[in-house]
């Protein structure tokens, strides 16, 4: 039986959002209640437009504090420099991101902190990683690991590939794979309990990461994705 009395603390931004929502919503779904939100400034970024979305940003439009009033789940607001004495004097059992920027070198580096990655590390590292996956021919997945000072490398927990069917749309892939992301987030812990987390080091040298796909990019990207579609039913006609 899960001990659903660990600790978990859910690092992410002060402010409503979608991935945040999602992953509270399954842990306790499975029976985690011993949770602590730890919210970081939301900063706003330089205001880039895809031509095609493809993380589901909709959400229950609620500040986090009283989200987590509502749902009877201890909240800290603290910036991103405190965490590291913070997680110092606090005992945690497991440590998610749900949403943060590069945390620092002492803080990843002292803490075993979980991260879910919508790509298949470790061929697609960085910003846009489901996009640059496709242009490029990449696997399509999403990765669970342990961070580390350097961005999307770390220890694998657990990685899992998704495909792409002929009835499928760009949309429909992106969204089963953001589900795929925040399920896994929450499978770590199940497998980090029962010794079941791969231990394997995702550093690669011949992989860079990636940065936002340039718009032009994006255009050429949608044709390769209806390649891989229809080459998927090829594959079925042979079959």
């Amino acid at each position: 039986m899960k001990n659903k009395q660990i600790s978990i603390a859910v690092i992410t931004y002060d402010k409503a959002h979608r991935k945040t929502q999602d992953t509270i919503a399954k842990l306790l779904i499975r029976g985690y209640s011993n949770l602590t939100i730890i919210a970081l400034p939301w900063e706003e970024r330089k205001n880039f437009k895809p031509l095609f979305s493809h993380r589901p940003s909709n959400c229950e439009d609620i500040q986090l504090d009283i989200l987590c009033k509502n749902l009877s789940i201890a909240y800290e607001k603290m910036k991103v420099e405190e965490l590291s004495s913070y997680f110092n004097d606090k005992c945690f059992d497991f440590i998610l991101i749900t949403g943060a920027g590069l945390l620092p070198d002492e803080l990843v580096l002292n803490h075993k902190i979980i991260n879910s990655h919508p790509g298949y590390l470790p061929f697609s590292k960085g910003l846009d990683a489901f996009k640059w996956a496709v242009y490029k021919g990449m696997p399509l997945g999403a990765t669970v690991h342990f961070v580390t000072d350097t961005a999307d490398e770390g220890t694998l927990i657990y990685q899992e590939l998704i495909g792409v069917d002929f009835t499928d749309t760009f949309h429909s892939v992106a969204n089963r794979l953001y589900e795929l992301e925040v399920k896994l987030l929450v499978d770590s812990i199940d497998l980090i309990e029962r010794g079941l987390s791969e231990n394997t080091s995702l550093s690669n040298a011949n992989y860079s990461a990636t940065r936002r796909m340039p718009h032009k990019v994006e255009i050429a990207m949608m044709a390769r994705f209806e390649l891989l579609r229809l080459n998927s039913q090829n594959k079925n006609d042979e079959i």
